[in-house]
């Protein structure tokens, strides 16, 4: 198994044969910007959901961004569609500049040969402060690796075997497998406030009344 360097990627998708071509000006699904020495960038697409909100939501051009508080689960999907040749494996991972924030991801770390779709991430931010991204920027690497002959699964009479899916987005169980609340830093942080909050307002209210009963408990014996 050998990495593709930039030239061979850059190829291949000019050749449709890792993206897949949508209705744009140039016929492409790329951009040209993002193909590194041995990888391309990957862009964040419009498809998000934060766990603990009802329903995945839409970035869109007016309202771009989302922002992961510390602690917070969310899924994330890719702008590109990738198709996967037969012979090539995908190996994926967050971009540098968001792993330094805090951003990991929790799901896997490769793209099956023949897989047709988009990416979906399970990511945490595990950093002190809020991550914010932003639909079309550049937020996963994807590296390309090419399978020898023998390591490409064949039946009995050499046909070729195929695992191909087609995803569009996130999906119902996706969704389901992170659903429920979620317990971020910032969530905590608020509610300790607000248990103070309560111990500085009510709290000498309850210690007079406190003493009170003693003092009515020594008199009264």
């Amino acid at each position: 198994m050998a990495f593709l360097p930039r030239q061979e990627i850059k190829r291949l998708a000019d050749d449709a044969k890792l993206f897949v071509c949508r209705d744009s000006k140039d016929g492409k699904n790329y951009d040209e910007a993002n193909f590194k020495q041995a990888s391309y960038d990957l862009r964040l697409g419009d498809e998000i959901y934060v766990v603990g909100r009802r329903a995945p939501e839409k970035l869109t051009d007016r309202s771009p961004y989302a922002l992961l508080p510390p602690g917070q689960f969310a899924i994330l999907t890719t702008y590109e569609e990738v198709c996967m040749p037969r012979s090539v494996l995908g190996f994926i991972a967050i971009r540098t500049k968001f792993k330094l924030q805090g951003l990991v991801n929790i799901s896997g770390f490769h793209v099956d040969p023949s897989f047709h779709g988009k990416l979906v991430f399970a990511v945490q931010n595990v950093g002190p402060n809020d991550i914010r991204v932003k639909l079309g920027e550049p937020t996963f690497t994807i590296f390309f690796a090419e399978l020898k002959a023998g390591d490409i699964g064949e039946t009995r009479d050499n046909t070729e075997v195929h695992f191909k899916q087609n995803m569009k987005g996130i999906r119902l169980e996706d969704v389901q497998l992170l659903g429920g609340g979620s317990i971020t830093l910032a969530g905590l942080q608020k509610e300790v406030q607000r248990l103070r909050t309560l111990v500085l307002v009510y709290g000498p209210f309850a210690v007079a009344a406190f003493v009170a009963l003693l003092i009515k408990l020594f008199r009264n014996p």
